[in-house]
């Protein structure tokens, strides 16, 4: 048995951390657990770090992977940080006083569109959730065309003979350093839990369909993401050609000349309507990069078939799965503003089924329409997602799933300015972030003795889950597992309770569309 102090020993070398304030929890930040993908080494697959002599300081967190800037918005996740395309490192918070503890991990992989984001935010600070038992990590991964471009000289280039897909093999690595390593902060590598949010979410999801991360993980937690539907991934042939095509259009020829394209080049433009490329540091497009070639792809390889048919079949890295969504998910989403618009183009999309879709998303103002149209992307980007993976996992896993709904609108106070910067967002896309990880501090909003329990109660089903691979403990209100024929649902709101499945009819409505879409 070792003591855990300020340093600890990593199979790289040693760490210096420090303590974080109150004493009790230790943070270790800026940990690289993979080379950096740099000059020869961008569009490969991560390597393992390179070792050091003496002490490295890990006090500060490392840069972010190269991204589109972006203000602070009502979900308020991506504030300026050190940026570089040096950036595979991740950060622990331990309160675990042995190597011996053998606490539960948490590994958390952050949301942004797979195009923003890093897991130094503010909102994801492992400190108090490392206060009731856990070791948190949190991880950067590659983003944008630095993650995930596809091409098929780089395709040619690899021993797999695929290419795309860099942010999802850091991930991997990632999990795999936590097995080997984590053990010197305290944590057990037998119980790790992998979870994130939106693009996270997606994430995790892509992590119990993909053969390369069988065994690295024994939970799983998505919240108000997922890897289905209609963020459905392209097969690596054509995301190759759209490589192609971009690689193209910036006038190179060579893999050589493309590595040698500054990172910025590569993350920060797009091609406009005539093919040429633009820059685009317009804060109002938050992703703005191409879906093309800056997403996930079914390669053969990280993803061998799409994570649905994964699933159908009960291929999955069959884990315990806490799976849900916020209420208001679409309310922070851009989307039709105008009653005529809405219409028109639910008549476009969903044809024969365009008047099912306006009885569930009735409206007859252009207010009305707005907040319909809300409700509804909301509903077919996140919330079906969601509980369709639940129902998979119920389906064809032999390990639970455990499906809830967070109902709570923070007391955001209202933007001035009026319009749409004022409107209520309720219970908005990330709105329970702050509650899962138990510091709602973070941010300077007019919290309840609501909220406070409120973030106690799911922090608490959180850690209780990575612990066990089941929410319940005690005190707690008893969470049952999901099942489809009396799908039960925990309500987060002004109270935590069990009840029915909400929208029952809407996500019936999302099942049929995918269904079409799927038949072709």
């Amino acid at each position: 048995m070792a003591r855990i102090g300020d340093t600890v020993r990593i199979e790289s070398g040693l760490l210096a951390g420090c303590l974080e304030p109150g004493g009790v929890v230790r943070s270790f930040k800026g940990i690289p657990y993979a080379r950096a993908p740099v000059g020869d080494l961008r569009w490969r697959p991560p390597l393992a770090p390179e070792r050091w002599d003496g002490i490295r300081a890990a006090t500060h967190f490392a840069p972010r992977c190269v991204q589109p800037e972006r203000p602070i918005t009502a979900i308020g996740s991506f504030a300026p940080e050190r940026e570089s395309e040096d950036c595979l490192y991740l950060n622990i918070w331990t309160a675990a006083v042995a190597d011996d503890d053998t606490r539960p991990v948490m590994v958390w992989f952050h949301g942004g569109g797979y195009a923003v984001g890093s897991g130094a935010v503010p909102l994801f600070t492992g400190a108090k959730l490392a206060r009731k038992g856990v070791v948190v990590v949190t991880v950067n991964y590659r983003l944008g065309r630095l993650g995930f471009l596809a091409h098929p000289e780089l395709s040619r280039e690899s021993d797999a003979r695929v290419s795309g897909n860099y942010g999802l093999l850091d991930q991997i690595a990632s999990l795999r350093w936590v097995e080997r390593n984590i053990g010197s902060f305290g944590g057990d590598p037998g119980r790790i839990t992998v979870f994130g949010q939106s693009a996270g979410a997606s994430s995790v999801h892509c992590m119990t369909a993909s053969p390369l991360a069988k065994g690295a993980f024994q939970r799983a937690i998505g919240q108000s993401g997922g890897a289905l539907g209609w963020r459905a991934m392209a097969p690596l042939d054509a995301a190759e050609r759209a490589g192609m095509k971009f690689a193209h259009a910036l006038g190179t020829t060579t893999l050589a000349a493309l590595r040698a394209l500054p990172a910025r080049a590569i993350q920060l433009v797009r091609p406009n309507e005539g093919g040429r490329l633009k820059e685009i540091y317009d804060s109002s497009d938050p992703g703005g990069l191409d879906r093309e070639t800056a997403w996930a792809v079914i390669d053969g390889h990280v993803l061998p078939e799409p994570v649905h048919d994964v699933f159908a079949r009960g291929g999955q890295n069959d884990v315990p799965l806490l799976t849900g969504s916020t209420r208001d998910e679409g309310s922070t989403l851009p989307h039709d503003g105008t009653l005529d618009h809405f219409v028109a183009r639910a008549r476009t999309d969903y044809g024969a089924m365009a008047d099912r879709f306006l009885d569930l998303y009735p409206a007859a103002s252009d207010e009305a329409a707005e907040r319909a149209a809300a409700a509804a992307v909301g509903d077919r980007t996140f919330t079906w997602e969601n509980w369709l993976w639940a129902r998979l996992q119920a389906a064809t896993g032999r390990l639970p799933a455990f499906y809830y709904r967070f109902n709570r609108a923070p007391p955001r106070p209202l933007e001035s300015g009026g319009g749409d910067r004022s409107r209520a967002l309720g219970a908005f896309h990330t709105a329970e972030i702050p509650y899962v990880f138990h510091h709602l501090e973070v941010r300077a909003w007019p919290w309840h003795e609501t909220d406070r329990a409120l973030s106690d109660t799911m922090s608490s089903y959180w850690v209780n889950f990575a612990a066990s691979g089941d929410p319940n403990g005690a005190g707690l209100p008893h969470w049952p597992r999901f099942d489809e024929r009396l799908p039960s649902v925990m309500h987060f709101g002004d109270e935590t309770r069990v009840g029915a499945l909400p929208d029952a009819a809407r996500l019936a409505f999302w099942s049929d569309v995918d269904a079409q879409l799927r038949a072709g």
